[in-house]
């Protein structure tokens, strides 16, 4: 049967599981239970994929709780792998219904989780039944892994690669086509700022450390009516009253830290916004101006490290969370840096930045860049083959974007989206990530299509 024919056969079984699974509001929260280390709707999504796996007919694996696997056994014992995660980001705010109830249109399902990563990750593992059920032995044994902390942290693949045998070549369904050959490095920050004895009762912005913030909101001890008086005219702020004096909240545009373009930060709108009040204390006007100048822009100039290499482009980074409520703040900074990049000249020049800003507690995350030779037989065939089947004349590319490949030997992004699509719900709405996460059906048959042809060609070719 041909890969067309097959899929509409087999498409409400597909719908069916991917409903299954966006309907599980998998967030990772470390729990310290052995059971279920990421909590217990991660537990739940792995449990539901591993039912999928054991009705295809593939040997199934839960791995302590940190991952699950299913294999399709060939003629080695050495592996191609397919890594793609259940777990997603907080909801966030500005949902016109319910991010876990998905809403299906004609042409889109719209939920969290449905585009990032679960609707790609079951277009390549319906890709594998196809395979299986059209009688294609494999030469390399297939291993499919699915993650529930890729959001936060990694610790699940990093678990794997200490318990599991290196694949000989992998790809991730959570990138774009034709093929991301590399990655920029990682450098998640935390540092904290002493507002103790501010009049700057509490302050928060975001929900992930890697995503600029659509909402920040803040409580001072100010007269309410002054304060409202003083910010009537910022479009993206409202005032209310509180019991310690006004509550302030800003609205802002929301995207992943290693595609800001086009977002606007809240926590800098708040700060503008506090920056026009006289009454502000020190403390809190220097947190305000330093929130200012470190991100408004998101190419590293306001942390002192505007970088760029002809591979993988500009360095990013965003201000991703603060939570402060008396006592100290605590401010994430989650950045995305070429590959190229001196990581300690770099990690000098940033602490100068922030202590500078009046930061302390400086921390630092750094996930080392990730880079396949895009002029491999592999990387060649992948993007041939994706450009062949969607059509499309497009090169391979580098990304900021952090994936399982970064954590793997000789593997790569591979789609199932285009590169720098557009959302039909405009900047703000739409994209992993942001409220309202769509993904359209045609984008999921795309990627079936495409990894129906690959896997046979990994497996000769690896």
């Amino acid at each position: 049967m041909d890969q067309a024919t097959w899929l509409d056969k087999n498409w409400k079984a597909f719908m069916d599981d991917l409903i299954t699974l966006v309907r599980i509001p998998s967030v990772t929260k470390e729990t310290g239970n052995p059971a279920c280390p990421f909590g217990e709707p991660c537990a739940r999504a792995l449990d539901a994929i591993l039912r999928i796996g054991e009705r295809m007919g593939f040997e199934t694996r839960n791995h302590e709780g940190y991952c699950a696997t299913l294999l399709w056994k060939g003629e080695t014992s050495e592996e191609i792998g397919i890594f793609a995660h259940l777990d997603v980001v907080p909801e966030g705010t500005g949902w016109t219904g319910d991010p876990y109830e998905p809403v299906l249109t004609e042409d889109k399902m719209i939920a969290r989780g449905s585009s990032d990563d679960k609707g790609p990750a079951l277009s390549a593992l319906y890709a594998l039944l196809y395979l299986k059920e059209s009688g294609y032995r494999p030469r390399h044994s297939i291993r499919m892994f699915f993650g529930v902390n890729e959001e936060a942290g990694m610790k699940d693949i990093d678990y794997y690669v200490q318990h599991m045998p290196m694949p000989a070549f992998s790809f991730t369904p959570d990138a774009s086509f034709p093929v991301c050959y590399g990655e920029k490095g990682i450098l998640g920050i935390r540092a904290e700022f002493d507002l103790t004895g501010s009049w700057l009762r509490s302050f928060t912005s975001g929900v992930a450390s890697n995503a600029v913030p659509a909402l920040a909101e803040a409580v001072l001890a100010l007269p309410f009516a002054e304060t409202a008086a003083l910010l009537s005219g910022l479009e993206s702020v409202e005032v209310s009253g509180s019991p310690e004096g006004c509550h302030i909240t800003a609205h802002g545009i929301a995207a992943h830290a290693a595609f800001p373009e086009g977002s606007r930060s809240a926590q800098v709108e708040l700060c503008r916004a506090l920056l026009k009040l006289p009454g502000l204390d020190d403390k809190a006007r220097r947190f305000a101006e330093s929130s200012c100048s470190l991100f408004a822009d998101y190419y590293g100039a306001g942390l002192g490290v505007p970088l760029e290499d002809d591979v993988s482009g500009k360095l990013t980074h965003v201000g991703g969370m603060v939570l402060f409520d008396g006592g100290k703040a605590e401010q994430d900074i989650n950045i995305r840096y070429p590959v190229t990049a001196d990581r300690d000249a770099m990690k000098a020049a940033i602490r100068s930045t922030l202590t500078g800003a009046g930061f302390t507690d400086i921390r630092f995350r750094d996930s080392a860049p990730s880079y396949v030779d895009k002029d491999s037989p592999a990387v060649r065939r992948l993007a041939e083959i994706a450009n062949r089947v969607l059509g499309t004349d497009l090169p391979p590319f580098t990304m900021g974007g952090g994936t399982y490949a970064r954590h793997l030997r000789n593997a790569v992004g591979y789609g199932p989206g285009l590169r720098n699509s557009v959302s039909e719900f405009g900047p703000s709405r739409g994209k992993g990530h942001q409220p309202d996460e769509y993904v359209t059906y045609k984008k999921l048959k795309d990627g079936f299509a495409v990894y129906a042809q690959a896997i046979p060609a990994l497996d000769e070719i690896v």
